[in-house]
């Protein structure tokens, strides 16, 4: 197989070991995370768990659209 880089372990891991059901449920959560009666320090736990395996039709979602959800999902 050669030598593999930390990103690409990561898919084959998450590939292998975690659920497809498991993502779809995390992105599905992530979608409608809002900040309501949460700090922001709970929100932004919250919103790290879930970034962590939620993903977009075409793999991981890009900075920018981390940093939107992200501002979008505060009060």
């Amino acid at each position: 197989m050669g030598e593999i880089n930390w990103g690409n372990f990561c898919g084959l891991f998450r590939g292998q070991y975690v659920p497809d059901s498991f993502t779809f449920q995390m992105g599905r959560e992530l979608r409608e995370l809002k900040q309501g009666k949460s700090t922001v320090v709970e929100y932004t736990q919250r919103f790290n768990e879930l970034i962590r395996y939620s993903m977009d039709v075409n793999g991981a979602l890009d900075e920018k659209a981390k940093m939107n959800k992200y501002r979008y999902g505060l009060r």
